[in-house]
């Protein structure tokens, strides 16, 4: 099947790939592609959020390698590193380009600034403030798309591009994760759109490349920045950086058809996030926008080939997009949602929100050698003698990412509080606001509580996935499990 190629430029690509890998863990269904290649580009490589969402991925592809099998949503799409394409069996995590020429200089070191004569100094001094030749670009452009427009230019002429060209094949898709109102981004998205759309020889499969099937999510200012004296970036420019640079993508990105696909996001409501200029420090709380952001990847893939047809790297007919609320809000739960948006989301995201709390809150008192006959029973027991103990850890350490996004989600300002992770026990099926378990007429759920109920459906359904290895019957089980009490017990 196809692949996907998804770039993601800055801290704001880092942290969308992190939206759209906890809905890949949860079993959103994304069509046309049963594999997605990460591509982060971000000079800052001790970005908070880089080396967040790095961590991530690297935790999805252990526990999926471990316990994917064809009978479980979760973790069902495959994500792997550019190396792995390779035909030798080689396993890497490398999910970032480096950047070559960035670390332990200055931008007028990047340029050969010192080695230009007098004329073409003085032309550099006009593109350039003095602030930009002295810039350190380790930890990223501060929010200058000239830097960065420079800088990520070498993108074209490295190993890594010519990687990806080779296994780039006609009907895969490009996918770039962008915001429009900084550095890195800004410069990032409209370079390599025109580095694939212009490919030639000898770049390999440059055919390809010319008419490949290209979308891309530009992200207006949704967050503004504390400012202090840890960070040079003024929230007060977003605006106007934004303007610019969509006065840019006018001239060279849709008006000259170069993107098949294009989604516009932002938010007038802004969180202020801590100030600083990158490195660790950079390590901002997750927010809505990213999940919906994340959202225009997975329906970029359902539209169909014959809908996004190039030619001589123009596409036909571009699409150009928005995203919205069925009711406006400023505490977003699944009813806020358009139809189609909360039928693709609310139940996957149910599903492994109950298996989290379940996991971490009752697991350990319920999966004992003489606990209950779904965790002892069978060939392949569950218990948490038999379970692979770096297996369990990979669970606990992703379960506890998406504990933190959604927790980040829900105290934003646009706040995404469709689920409640305070909820277990007796209230294990109330954790969907806006939405408790239904009460039948004759009975009441909880008479004998939520958990109880789940565990004698886990035991009911054991035997179904007794032949599978406990990894992968763990992650069979609670996928299915868990989709009978959505649709039964909760009813979305």
């Amino acid at each position: 099947m196809a692949k996907l190629f998804l770039f993601a430029i800055g801290g704001t690509g880092s942290r969308v790939v992190k939206a759209l890998t906890m809905l890949l863990a949860s079993g959103v269904k994304i069509d046309n592609t049963d594999t997605i290649i990460p591509i982060i580009i971000d000079p800052d490589s001790a970005n908070g959020d880089l080396t967040r969402t790095v961590e991530i991925l690297k935790l999805y592809k252990d526990i999926r390698e471990k316990s994917y099998s064809d009978q479980t949503q979760f973790f069902k799409t495959k994500i792997a590193s550019l190396d792995e394409l390779d035909d030798n069996g080689f396993v890497s995590d490398n999910f970032r380009f480096e950047i070559d020429g960035v670390k332990d200089q200055l931008f007028k070191g990047f340029i050969g600034y010192n080695e230009l004569d007098k004329n073409n100094k003085a032309f550099a001094t006009l593109l350039f403030s003095k602030a930009n030749l002295e810039a350190e670009m380790e930890v990223g452009f501060k929010g200058n798309p000239n830097i960065g427009s420079v800088v990520l230019n070498k993108f074209k002429y490295s190993e890594f591009f010519r990687k990806f060209a080779s296994h780039f094949e006609q009907d895969d898709r490009v996918f770039i994760i962008s915001s429009i109102f900084g550095g890195t981004g800004a410069a990032g998205f409209p370079l390599i759109l025109k580095n694939i759309r212009d490919a030639k020889h000898p770049i390999p499969h440059h055919h390809f490349l010319q008419n490949a099937r290209i979308g891309a999510v530009t992200i207006l200012p949704y967050f503004g920045v504390d400012k202090n004296d840890q960070t040079t970036i003024d929230s007060n420019t977003f605006i106007s950086k934004t303007k610019a640079a969509l006065a840019y993508y006018y001239r060279n990105v849709t008006g000259n058809n170069s993107i098949n696909t294009l989604y516009y996001i932002g938010d007038k409501v802004t969180n202020e996030q801590k100030g600083a200029d990158g490195a660790a420090d950079q390590k901002n709380k997750a927010h809505f926008i990213e999940l919906a952001a994340a959202l225009s990847i997975v329906d970029f893939m359902s539209i169909p080939d014959e809908d996004m047809v190039t030619n001589n790297g123009q596409a036909v007919n571009p699409l150009y997009l928005e995203f919205g609320l069925q009711k406006e809000t400023t505490s977003v739960v699944f009813n806020d949602l358009a139809k189609e948006t909360a039928e693709l989301v609310a139940k996957p995201l149910t599903q492994f929100a109950l298996f989290k709390s379940f996991m971490e809150n009752h697991y350990e008192e319920y999966a004992k050698a003489s606990g209950e006959a779904w965790a002892t029973h069978g060939n392949n027991k569950l218990t948490k003698e038999v379970l692979n103990n770096r297996f369990r850890t990979s669970i606990h350490s992703f379960n506890t990412h998406f504990d933190d996004w959604l927790n980040e989600m829900a105290a934003s300002n646009i706040a995404f509080s469709a689920i409640d992770n305070s909820k277990n026990g007796k209230d294990f099926y109330n954790l969907v606001n806006g939405n408790p378990a239904k009460k039948g007429f004759f009975k009441k759920v909880f008479d004998a509580s939520g958990l109880d109920h789940f565990l004698g459906v886990l035991s009911k359904m054991e035997p179904d996935y007794d032949h599978l290895k406990s990894s992968q019957k763990l992650l069979a089980l609670f996928s299915n499990a868990t989709e009978e009490v959505t649709l039964q017990e909760i009813k979305l």
